[in-house]
């Protein structure tokens, strides 16, 4: 039976009021037309705002947790892309650092989604140990309402890729959760791979993907798409003249450091201490040409890269990795020979690291000759060429339009043959000033200053690792900070390798530091590090930390960082008079506090 309506006021639109509501939901149409029943009757925008949502979507009453842990803030950028794009869809999405979510809310969960990159050799990033070792514990609880994701980030040049990751999935898993969707493991670029991720597994949890809206003119206007990524990214980097290259280390030193000053005018590129510049570098000629020889190819053979053909050689020079050896290249390779002690390496970790560890492709080529093997197919086998990431040794503040970097360049003799680090040598060796090197920056989101500028900061570093923190006290400087900056360095000689001497000694002068200590390793019969400073100032390490100070940590992981936190356990335990497990927990403590904080490699 047709009913009759009332006949439309003056002036009114209805064409213009389908468009507005083409594709609307039902319970949606009937929200709306309570809003504006209620702004004709005069009620308070803000009341309406706050009147119950379930009848505007039926998504809406679907909640959905998001957690993020990573070591520089990678996972927090991703989550709040799958917070944003699931608002969009109508879920009610909640975001939290893993570092701040009470393990007890797990059991409560229904719709998760966890973003956790690997730290190191496997191991979970410090915002994410709590949760970790809960799930993996004995007081685990069941989840059997649970339907989850899992997005790990990581590096493949790691032999534990996404090992984190891997481990929470499988967890949660026999928890009894059930998986929206199969993990994803993300390499160094993981932008594309995340966004897919995002658009998957909303569509898993039956939420549609959002009608473009209306404009008030009629015409739809797309809800713009989400970007991982800032304007200057890895497919879109700036090309940063070289300014200054000056060799840090003195004549008959062991080491190899460099200050290079990077020019960034025009870029609008922003970045605060703690942060990283990622460069994208291209192979030195020399293994490009060995590569060609071992694999018996042509360098003007033609390879496809989606819609564009380029010269071998070319793709090998700057789009293809060549210095480092990934179990996924030795399996894709192995896909394409029929050599068994190939296929054996590969079904054998414990051999397989003391191959990779030293080799390059060149090394894979020449160890495995195959017929087989096509200028595409060596294209298709290798892994793209990621950037590599320095912390900033610069302060904006101090150094507006640049950006200064502190390398170390990498060589070493390996299988017979000499090899250099991809990005260090083409840095130290490709470019001079007046090149361009083309750059982005990596925010860290937890390698920052206090922001409180009265807190003490104590920062220990050894070799490069002393770049974040020629950032930080240039940083504090400036700004005025009141807060103490205490620096211990190390690195094996006074006379040839203490970097920025004159800087920190004029810091050290004019109150910059308020203390800087030592230690040249090699400079004595025993050996002293800068853990073993720590300790011979414990007290007052101890004392600076209870007085609220945040303690930093940047250089090698493997011969530093679990050295400096092993020390620092023993400081606490001395001074504070506690035992080893109560010291190993004020430590952890520091950490979930964001107090210790470690730029580690």
């Amino acid at each position: 039976m047709n009913q009759s309506l009332s006949p439309l006021p003056a002036g009114f639109d209805e064409a213009a009021l389908r468009q507005l509501t083409a594709g609307f939901t039902p319970q949606q149409l009937v929200w709306l037309s309570g809003y504006f029943y209620g702004q004709a009757a005069g009620a308070p925008a803000a009341a309406l705002a706050q009147a119950p949502v379930a009848a505007a979507a039926p998504a809406a009453t679907e909640k959905l947790t998001i957690l993020y842990g990573s070591h520089t803030g990678n996972g927090k950028k991703v989550a709040q892309q799958a917070a944003e794009a699931a608002g969009r869809r109508g879920l009610l999405a909640t975001v939290h650092d893993l570092n701040e979510y009470p393990t007890r809310q797990l059991a409560q969960e229904q719709h998760l989604l966890l973003l956790v990159s690997t730290h190191g050799e496997g191991e979970p990033p410090a915002a994410a140990e709590e949760l970790h070792r809960f799930v993996l514990g004995p007081r685990a609880p069941q989840l059997p309402k649970l339907r989850f994701a899992v997005l790990a980030l990581g590096d493949r040049s790691y032999l534990h890729f996404c090992q984190t990751g891997k481990e929470f999935d499988q967890r949660l898993s026999e928890l009894g959760g059930t998986r929206l969707l199969d993990r994803v493991d993300c390499d160094v670029d993981y932008h594309a791979a995340a966004e897919e991720w995002i658009a998957a597994v909303l569509d898993k949890i039956g939420v549609a993907a959002p009608t473009p809206a209306a404009s008030a003119g009629g015409a739809a206007t797309p809800a713009p798409a989400p970007s991982l990524s800032p304007a200057i990214t890895r497919t879109n980097p700036w090309p940063a003249r070289v300014l200054e290259s000056i060799q840090l280390n003195g004549r008959g030193s062991s080491k190899e450091t460099y200050h290079i000053e990077l020019d960034l005018a025009g870029a609008g590129l922003h970045y605060a201490p703690g942060d990283a510049l990622a460069v994208l570098p291209i192979n030195e000629d020399g293994l490009v040409e060995e590569v060609l020889r071992a694999a018996r190819l042509s360098d003007t053979a033609p390879v496809q890269l989606g819609s564009e053909s380029r010269p071998l050689a070319a793709v090998l020079a700057s789009r293809r990795e060549l210095t480092v050896l990934t179990r996924d290249v030795l399996e894709r390779y192995a896909a394409l020979t029929q050599h068994a002690e190939l296929h054996s390496l590969l079904a054998d970790t414990a051999r397989l690291q003391p191959y990779i560890y030293g080799r390059d492709v060149a090394d894979l080529l020449t160890d495995f000759p195959t017929d087989q093997l096509t200028a595409q197919a060596l294209a298709e086998t290798l892994r793209p060429l990621p950037s590599r990431a320095y912390s900033i040794a610069s302060s904006l503040l101090v150094h507006p339009d640049e950006v200064h970097l502190t390398v170390g360049a990498v060589r070493y003799d390996a299988h017979g043959r000499r090899k250099h680090g991809v990005c260090s040598s083409y840095l130290a060796d490709q470019l001079t000033v007046g090149d361009t090197a083309r750059v982005f920056v990596e925010t860290n989101e937890y390698f920052k200053l206090p922001a409180n500028a009265a807190t003490d900061i104590i920062m220990v570093g050894a070799g490069t690792g002393v770049a974040p923190f020629r950032a930080f006290v240039e940083e504090r400087v400036e700004l005025g900070a009141t807060g103490r900056n205490w620096l211990l360095f190390g690195n094996p000689h006074f006379t040839t390798d203490f970097l920025y001497q004159a800087e920190w000694q004029q810091h050290l002068k004019r109150g910059g530091l308020a203390k800087l200590d030592v230690a040249f390793s090699r400079d004595q019969a025993a050996k002293v590090y800068v853990q073993d400073r720590l300790l011979e100032n414990s007290r007052e390490v101890f004392g600076w930390l209870e007085n609220g100070a945040q303690f930093y940590v940047c250089g090698d992981k493997k011969r530093l960082g679990s050295a400096v936190q092993t020390a620092l356990a023993e400081v606490v335990r001395r001074e504070a008079g506690l035992s080893a497990e109560a010291a190993d927990s004020y430590v952890r403590e520091l950490k979930k506090q964001r107090r210790y904080l470690e730029d580690v490699y």
